[in-house]
């Protein structure tokens, strides 16, 4: 059998001496070229177990193996390269403003290269027909030249996803790809994401709150509340009730308490 992309093992995270349990006791893989979706109120642990996928977070105990590396035994040379294979599509675009969105694609095959580059024409005629290339595959390739601080949110984030692409990774990790988007706008990017994702047979983990849009795309769900994995299904035939109990938690007195509405994508 293959190695999963990813497999995460008896994985537990603390903060504040312990008194803060993000992560409680979570074991899932993940099969090279899934689509995973992961949802949960803020709060729940999502970010948190994202983070631990390319060691942005350490853990307090337990295993986070990716691309066949325990990440927890990486060392400096062998973690970089684990990176290079891991995108990350970050909630707030995390592009530099004064770039055009050509330089800020460009800027993902940095991994790849010796030494710094200063503007479009520091790099080879061949990368640059690539990053024109994926800016095409976002719908972007006429803001090719344009400040990317002049772009709306929507297109700036579809510019931080051809970056990634750019990256040629194996993997790509997206935290609340559209938390700051518009409903309608939220849409068009996941599409965008999923789309590309799915035509480069790349594994995908990402963290949504939009539970209609999520059913409509992704091949699992994994539902976290409090740090714990609550539900852990495939996507198909799974109902909007049944993934809307993932957002109901009990009250004190035991009546059990919704603390999302379903909001169409």
């Amino acid at each position: 059998m293959n190695e999963p992309a990813i497999r995460i093992t008896k994985l537990r995270k603390e903060f504040d001496g312990g008194r803060v349990v993000a992560l409680d006791d979570i074991s899932l893989e993940v099969p090279a070229g899934q689509l995973l979706v992961i949802i949960g109120l803020s709060g729940s642990g999502k970010s948190t177990l994202l983070r631990h996928l390319n060691r942005l977070h350490e853990p307090t105990s337990g295993q986070v193996e990716v691309l066949g590396c325990d990440l927890g035994r990486a060392g400096r040379s062998e973690l970089r390269r684990v990176r290079r294979d891991v995108g990350f599509v970050f909630q707030q675009f995390n592009i530099v403003g004064r770039l055009s969105a050509l330089e800020n694609v460009l800027s993902g095959a940095l991994g790849r290269l010796r030494g710094p580059r200063y503007g479009v024409m520091t790099y080879s005629q061949s990368l640059r027909r690539q990053a024109w290339e994926q800016l095409d595959r976002v719908g972007l390739a006429d803001r090719a030249f344009q400040r990317t601080d002049t772009l709306s949110g929507g297109q700036q984030q579809r510019v931080a996803i051809a970056r990634t692409l750019m990256q040629q990774p194996k993997i790509v990790l997206a935290d609340e790809p559209v938390a700051s988007l518009d409903p309608e706008i939220s849409g068009q990017v996941m599409e965008v994401l999923f789309r590309v994702t799915s035509e480069d047979r790349l594994t995908v983990v990402t963290s949504l709150h939009q539970v209609e849009l999520a059913l409509g795309w992704a091949q699992r769900m994994v539902g976290m509340r409090d740090g714990k994995v609550v539900l852990d299904r495939d996507a198909a035939g799974l109902s909007t009730e049944e993934v809307m109990k993932v957002y109901t938690r009990l009250d004190p007195d035991g009546e059990k308490r919704a603390e999302y509405r379903a909001v169409p994508a």
